[in-house]
């Protein structure tokens, strides 16, 4: 729902004395103008109403001022922030504050989807990626997915951010022979830079994006191993780098079983994933496709390899009853390269018979991650072999199983302060980014209704702090996203057992936009 400050101006709002029951009151404005939206839908608790035409709202005796205030209304989101604030929690000591809600009118692609010859490609799905960072790694999540009308129009209403459009593959067409291949907008660039457009709340924007077309052969692949009650995945990928996720057609026969996949003219690297009774399996192969279709196509499925993860605390740590466990600390994997053509998921540490934690990872190069919240523990230091995971990637060959090594301490450090808005204490977010190796991204912690901020248990080292009006979720791990905060941002080293004071001024949401 839509995130909420104390009105800066304005009437005071009235409330009952100490002793009786209070008012709860004030205003939901639209976030891009600043205009009140009315016949928005307030709720606080189990009661609800509609605002006026000025946008205002007022719940009179409640006896019991304390809860959730929340506003929606169709054709407006509640943040720009995937996950933001679901609205503000009211309680006593502020609920006599008259509260501004705000709502973010949708934005809007639109545009047509066209074959080279002109002619409207229908029912093709197209989807808006948003370029996202989840805390630990960046991605592209698919937040608004249609299908083209018969006169190949789309219309994607999304939240302001950066993204990608990017149409589907579709193999036969209508029931043709003749497959629209995938296009994504921007295109790739020859550095292969991540390109993408900004849109803002309430702006619309038109695209005609023009796919190519080519007709389609089938392609009979077999496996070595059997598949067990596992569908296999199979991916294509050619030689300029794009990737086509493909349909896959199944013909099972006892053990031995066959894929049919659809796919045009040209050299394929293909990669097929699959559950075996031993696990997972995957295999790669290439192919070659010209005029015909292709069988005695072989995957040689190898199992995928599985590296082990040891937890050892360190020899500094405070002696305790309690141990951590590897599952407390969110341990993931992210791939090093960030492709739009996947959504490049984290693979999460999983806890295998006998209990023995591992990652199931196939040959590349990773990041490893830990969240934002470890509990009374961090983790000190990540190994494999002889590869420091907290400066270095993982880098995954065929066969690996050499185990992680993660050493945990509980000698933490500790932050508190006070952030203020405009000189005036008020509600933020704090991220703190560290600039020392560490296994967690950015640290982040929401204030109280005053401004208050307390972060215990942090890993002792050297960060940069900065305090956001709304949530800010962003790629800490690229220095430049800081820089036009340059001002609000602050310098604190953290040695363990310290707990210093760091009181921050709050980027406005005015600043926030870009």
């Amino acid at each position: 729902m839509a995130p909420a400050v104390p009105a800066q101006s304005g009437a005071a709002s009235p409330a009952a004395d100490a002793a009786g029951p209070a008012t709860i009151a004030g205003q939901v404005i639209n976030a891009s103008s600043g205009r009140p939206v009315g016949r928005a839908l307030v709720r606080f608790n189990d009661r609800a109403m509609l605002t006026t035409y000025e946008g205002k709202f007022e719940f009179d005796q409640v006896s019991n001022p304390a809860g959730l205030l929340q506003v929606t209304k169709p054709g407006f989101y509640s943040s720009n922030e995937p996950g933001g604030m679901a609205g503000v929690y009211v309680e006593a000591n502020n609920a006599a504050t008259p509260f501004q809600l705000r709502l973010y009118p949708e934005a809007l692609f639109t545009g047509t989807l066209t074959a080279p010859d002109g002619d409207p490609l229908e029912h093709v799905p197209v989807s808006a990626r948003r370029s996202m960072f989840n805390g630990s790694s960046h991605t592209w999540i698919p937040v608004a997915q249609t299908q083209t009308d018969s006169h190949g129009r789309f219309r994607l209403p999304v939240p302001a951010g950066d993204y990608r459009l990017v149409s589907m593959y579709i193999p036969r067409i209508n029931g043709t022979d003749e497959a629209v291949l995938p296009v994504s907008f921007p295109a790739k660039n020859s550095s292969a830079t991540l390109d993408f457009v900004h849109i803002r709340s309430g702006e619309e924007q038109h695209y005609d994006l023009h796919p190519e077309t080519s007709r389609t052969y089938t392609v009979t692949a077999v496996f070595d191993l059997p598949m067990g009650r596992g569908f296999p995945r199979i991916v294509a990928r050619s030689g300029d780098g794009s990737t086509l996720s493909l349909p896959v057609h199944i013909s099972n026969r006892g053990e031995e079983g066959s894929a049919r996949i659809e796919l045009p003219s040209g050299t394929y690297t293909l990669t097929a994933n699959t559950m075996s009774p031993d696990g997972v399996v995957e295999g790669e192969t290439a192919v070659t496709i010209g005029d015909h279709d292709v069988t005695g196509v072989v995957f040689h499925l190898e199992p995928v390899p599985v590296l082990p993860v040891e937890l050892q605390v360190d020899g500094t740590a405070t002696s305790d009853n309690w141990q951590p466990s590897l599952m407390q600390f969110g341990l993931m994997l992210d791939k090093s390269e960030v492709d739009p053509d996947s959504f490049n998921l984290s693979l999460p540490l999983m806890t295998r018979r006998g209990g023995v934690a591992s990652f199931t990872v196939s040959p590349g190069s990773y990041r490893l991650r830990a969240r934002n919240d470890q509990g009374a523990w961090y983790i000190k230091s990540a190994s494999y072999g002889i590869s420091d995971l907290l400066q270095q990637d993982l880098v995954v060959a065929p066969g690996s199983g050499t185990p992680i090594r993660i050493t945990v301490s509980n000698q933490t450090a500790s932050l508190q302060g006070r952030c203020a808005l405009g000189g005036a204490q008020a509600a933020c977010w704090v991220y703190l980014v560290p600039t020392t190796p560490c296994a967690t991204t950015v640290f982040q912690v929401r204030s109280d209704g005053q401004g208050n901020y307390n972060y215990a248990h942090l890993p002792p080292g050297s960060y940069q702090a900065v305090a956001f009006e709304q949530m800010h979720s962003v790629d800490y791990g690229n220095a430049a996203v800081l820089a036009p905060f340059a001002t609000h941002v602050r310098a604190v080293t953290l040695n363990a057992g310290e707990k210093p004071t760091l009181d921050l001024d709050t980027v406005s949401e005015a600043e926030m936009a870009p």
